[in-house]
């Protein structure tokens, strides 16, 4: 199992050059670099940053020039906005539509998930809800929305903040308003429609196989070289190595594709649409997970497809 000592990643491993890890893994169009600098058309410019959702300490703390373009940015725009706005959307929270099986309808033993990915994701859900049979009372998509989050935060949330959060505290500290790019239940909205049962599966076997504790230490090591090196596409390469060896080549593919259709790629363009009128004031400080940044669906791209320059801020330890 996945315990805090398989989490924790020390300052010697993470001093290990990780080109030589990665030297094979192809090109991807903006695959390198964490931090951008977005300018409009009519000049305003905007800063965009690709965030891992985790609270290691290893790649917690912000390098100086993301930390200044927060300090004077007009406005933070996250994924979505973590705060309730209202007591209904407490509650609304606190029910988790769509995360688990109206007691008439269950249980639903997931048949599709088999094998040692099946054992992982049971152990991880009955740990996190601290009931036994809690993986047959969930949903497919309530199952993806409980193992897409780093295992690792199982120990630290929600005492320690993620490096999003951590964002979120320095412009609640300083006054600066935040927005999000897509309401809280976007996810489980879109993945608890009859027609994205696919990708609601996908995404729970992607996860779950991330949860190997044989190899859980070695990929995390490795994953947060290449993000400190800036190597985003790089990482995705890897990320697609790992899932080769747990399910093949021509599956994890399969897997992949459908986890990332709507994950990244159409929310990519729902978020290319509603960052808008922040990109036209200008002044936005942008925070993503980093994966949606490279390739010609990312981020980048779309962004620059529409006719906004985006250029790399390089950043100390990042590749050229």
């Amino acid at each position: 199992r996945i315990t805090p000592d398989v989490c924790a990643v020390s300052a010697a491993e993470l001093a290990v050059d990780a080109g030589a890890e990665s030297a094979a893994a192809p090109s991807e169009v903006n695959g390198t670099g964490r931090f951008w600098q977005v300018t409009a058309p009519t000049g305003q410019v905007s800063y965009l940053w690709g965030s891992l959702h985790s609270s290691d300490p290893a790649i917690l703390a912000l390098p100086e020039p993301v930390q200044t373009a927060l300090g004077s940015a007009r406005v933070l725009v996250l994924e979505s906005d973590p705060r309730p706005k209202s007591r209904t959307e407490i509650a609304e929270r606190a029910l988790q539509a769509g995360v688990w099986i109206a007691a008439a309808d269950g249980p639903w033993d997931k048949p599709w998930m088999d094998g040692s990915v099946r054992g992982w994701a049971i152990e991880r859900i009955a740990a996190l809800t601290q009931t036994d049979d809690a993986f047959s009372a969930l949903t497919d998509a309530g199952l993806a929305y409980y193992l897409m989050s780093d295992p690792c935060e199982d120990f630290s949330a929600p005492s320690v903040p993620t490096q999003d959060l951590r964002f979120l505290l320095a412009a609640h500290e300083a006054g600066i308003p935040v927005a999000g790019l897509e309401p809280w239940d976007a996810f489980l909205t879109e993945m608890t429609q009859p027609e994205r049962q696919d990708e609601a599966r996908a995404l729970a076997l992607v996860n779950a196989a991330f949860l190997d504790p044989d190899q859980y230490h070695r990929a995390r090591v490795a994953g947060f070289r290449l993000y400190l090196e800036g190597r985003i596409g790089q990482l995705r390469a890897a990320s697609g190595a790992f899932l080769a060896k747990q399910f093949g080549a021509d599956e994890a593919a399969r897997l992949t594709g459908l986890a990332d259709r709507y994950l990244i790629g159409e929310r990519n363009r729902k978020f290319v649409r509603a960052l808008g009128k922040h990109l036209t004031d200008g002044g936005a400080m942008i925070v993503v997970g980093a994966f949606h940044l490279p390739g010609e669906g990312g981020l980048i791209a779309l962004l620059q497809a529409d006719g906004y320059q985006v250029s790399r801020v390089p950043l100390p330890g990042e590749a050229r």
